[in-house]
């Protein structure tokens, strides 16, 4: 098996390759990325099942990685652009055209299969969200925010490519709110700090995945030839955030809505660590999935939190 992995110098790019690296079905991973390999992964470059290129997912020349690995079985596009200096039309079309320009490019050479990392957030932290949200439900995120709309379009692109018996098979993995050493979010930054702020008189449902079942549900997702279609993916736990927060040995800190509005939000926006400010309604309303489907279809099984 061949694996394109675009967005391979990222966080969750070298994460996956060294997931796969051991994997005695996957014979080649070619990286893509849009900036020089780093020093954690300069060992692959004398390795015979790496290969490295350096391009942009938006530029017509990325065709030529697909014309020079004939026979690429599956492509993950992790790349993505959430730098917080960047924004504007550039961005948009890193994410949401580069997005469909791998699609596409993908379908032109009989790739088998495309996957794409998600976050649950496309659905929306709402207050008339059902207790479980399955894959069905709508995309309501809110579109306020670039980083945010541009992941909803992206997952639309996917979704408008879903075609039964066309190549690619397109899969869309949709993750909770991911915890680890290698996310830049914020709300890996929050969960970070000894003390979490909660919204006084809220508890919702939460859901917290570690960047190591990340990397796992990905893995799943090239090697098991069956995988097709939306899956939503979730760690260990379903429980309300005061639980999560617990559980995670965190002190939970509840504190008036307006004041967290004027201290969180102008934190992040002044700290300029992310592309977007921490929405509170993630800490009002739940957006708690039903990762039922990709437990069954796939076998995964969350180990860590």
């Amino acid at each position: 098996m061949k694996v394109l992995i675009t967005g391979a110098t990222g966080g969750f790019g070298k994460l996956l390759m060294e997931r796969l690296e051991a994997e005695p079905a996957v014979e080649r991973i070619i990286g893509l990325s849009n900036k020089d390999v780093d020093e954690g992964l300069e060992d692959y470059l004398e390795d015979d099942k790496h290969e490295f290129y350096i391009g942009d997912v938006r530029k017509k020349r990325v065709e030529e990685i697909f014309q020079r690995n004939r026979g690429i079985d599956c492509v993950v596009h992790l790349a993505y652009d959430n730098v917080p200096e960047h924004s504007g039309r550039d961005v948009e079309e890193t994410n949401v055209f580069g997005t469909l320009r791998m699609i596409q490019l993908a379908r032109k050479y009989s790739v088998e299969k495309f996957i794409f990392k998600s976050p649950t957030a496309v659905y929306g932290a709402n207050p008339d969200n059902p207790a479980l949200i399955r894959e069905d439900y709508p995309l309501r995120g809110d579109r306020q925010y670039e980083a945010i709309r541009n992941k909803i379009e992206s997952d639309m692109t996917c979704q408008m490519n879903m075609h039964p018996g066309i190549l690619p098979k397109v899969v869309i993995l949709r993750f909770c709110g991911i915890i680890g050493s290698h996310v830049r979010s914020p709300l890996n930054t929050i969960f970070r700090t000894a003390y979490v702020p909660m919204v006084s008189g809220f508890d919702p449902m939460f859901q917290v995945i570690h960047e190591g079942d990340v990397t796992e549900a990905l893995a799943l997702a090239v090697l098991n030839q069956d995988s097709e279609g939306i899956y939503n993916v979730a760690g260990k736990h379903t429980a309300p955030i005061s639980e999560v927060i617990h559980r995670m040995d965190k002190t939970a800190l509840p504190l008036p809505e307006r004041l967290l509005e004027l201290t969180y939000k102008s934190y992040f926006m002044l700290q300029r660590r992310h592309s977007f400010p921490f929405n509170l309604d993630f800490l009002k309303y739940s957006f708690a999935v039903d990762d039922s489907r990709i437990r069954r279809h796939l076998g995964y099984e969350p180990r860590i939190i």
